[in-house]
């Protein structure tokens, strides 16, 4: 469809919501078009590929009650758009009142600017090129004898979103993305031992994507987690990549500063705004402003504009410090972040990250790991912390042990269990290097000392 029909279709919902009730409050309506390409390698050949389209179209309702009733549909047209406004009406009759509803966003006169959130390319790519990408993770595992199978995938969209409400906010914008992942098992010929390492690149410019680099990184950790060794018992110095970074640091204070999860008392770190949580080292900051990055926005999915907002400063949780969307906002009486996130048009607006980042610090990794005289590199695991104590019990899956400033083998059977608030505090250097993992960006860390459960003993 035309932008001329999405604007008449999203004039004649508000129009029909307004007279059709007074018990109304507030309404909008959230269109969403995109087209996509998905290919999916199994045992290092192509398996999977599809290329579609979808056109969705949601519409949400809210009395003064607060009471919420909610529909959605993949047709854009004039029929539809009346049941689904009728529907959501007698949602709304029913549904149970919520007295911490205040509003919907309001129209914004400014919008920030935030460049390399669109490439033509990416719009029109057909599959057939796509596969050159593909191919590229697949002659990567053929051409390496200890390489056995690989899994992985390519993916690129380009979608475009449109958002209006009864308080007069009318945005629309435009997007694309790709994606490259790589799963490599290897195997060692001698000892018969096989190991896994994983990958993955998301960009918004299909000239960023580097196929070949990201196959040759998983070839790359799944080697060095071959041969895995037993280890006894221990308190030392541990080593975050940017990976172990994501899952013990990233992630759970991600989760714990969702308003929601944070207003329910779900989050290790409520009674907690204001204070020293952490080092100094520690510096967070979610920021959907930055030009070309994977979690940038111009607003977020009721409209609101983005921003950079700050989390942690030199270790303290900062009074300001949550992620909201209007309706978490309007409960503890102040503006939204600009956090609002939808799955799709088929999902209410929860609470997302945009870019989730945790600073650099001033110290190369080469400088950070010659101090260790025994140490562990955490790299990954498959557990992950309790999001309302913030303990945290868990095997490392991937990971090295340190002896005298150099990387060693491998562990296994490896287990690792600390408090966050504890880690945070143990934060003793933080790298110059860091990666970028989609919507996070993160550094390597070092964390003074932490209990290692070993296999050995």
């Amino acid at each position: 469809m035309e932008s001329s029909d999405i604007y008449s279709l999203s004039e004649l919902c508000l129009k029909f919501v307004e007279k059709e009730s007074s018990r109304i409050k507030c309404a909008d309506i959230y269109f969403e078009k995109s087209n996509y390409i998905n290919v999916e390698i199994e045992e290092n050949s192509i398996k999977f590929s599809e290329t579609g389209e979808g056109n969705g179209v949601s519409i949400r309702v809210i009395d003064k009650n607060g009471s919420l009733g909610f529909a959605f549909s993949n047709k854009l047209e004039r029929p539809t758009i009346e049941k689904l406004c009728k529907t959501a009406i007698k949602m709304m009759k029913v549904a149970t009142h919520d007295p911490d509803f205040k509003d919907l966003p309001s129209s914004f006169k400014n919008y920030p600017v935030v460049h390399g959130l669109f490439d033509k390319n990416l719009k029109y790519l057909d599959i057939k090129d796509s596969m050159k990408y593909v191919n590229e993770l697949i002659n990567v595992c053929k051409d390496d004898e200890m390489a056995i199978s690989q899994s992985g995938n390519f993916e690129s969209a380009y979608s475009k979103t449109y958002i209006f409400n009864s308080n007069g906010l009318n945005v629309s914008r435009k997007e694309t993305s790709c994606l490259i992942s790589s799963n490599i098992i290897v195997k060692d010929k001698i000892s018969k031992e096989t190991s896994s390492g994983y990958e993955r690149q998301i960009e918004r410019s299909l000239s960023n994507l580097n196929a070949l680099n990201i196959a040759n990184l998983a070839l790359e950790d799944a080697k060095r987690n071959l041969n895995r060794k037993k280890i006894k018992n221990m308190n030392v110095p541990v080593i975050l990549t940017p990976k172990g970074t994501i899952n013990l640091i990233l992630r759970p204070i991600a989760a714990a500063i969702n308003a929601e999860t944070f207003q329910y008392k779900r989050s290790f770190l409520v009674d907690k705004r204001s204070e020293k949580i952490g080092s100094e080292l520690l510096n967070i900051e979610d920021n959907g402003l930055i030009d070309g990055a994977a979690g940038s926005q111009i607003f977020d999915d009721e409209g609101v504009p983005c921003k950079n907002k700050k989390i942690i400063e030199k270790g303290k949780f900062l009074k300001t410090g949550l992620l909201h969307n209007s309706y978490t906002a309007g409960k503890e009486g102040i503006e939204s972040t600009g956090n609002a996130a939808r799955n799709s048009y088929i999902s209410i607006p929860s609470i997302g990250i945009t870019n989730f980042i945790m600073k650099p610090g001033e110290r190369m990794l080469e400088e950070i790991i010659k101090d260790i005289p025994k140490g562990i590199m955490f790299n990954s695991t498959g557990d992950s912390p309790n999001i309302s104590t913030g303990d945290f019990s868990g095997l490392i899956l991937h990971g090295n042990l340190i002896k005298n400033g150099e990387i060693k083998e491998p562990l296994n059977e490896t287990m690792i269990g600390i408090n966050l608030i504890d880690l945070f505090q143990k934060i003793d250097a933080v790298s110059e290097e860091f990666k970028v993992y989609g919507a996070f960006q993160a550094p390597w860390v070092r964390i003074k000392s932490v209990n290692i459960i070993g296999g050995a003993n």
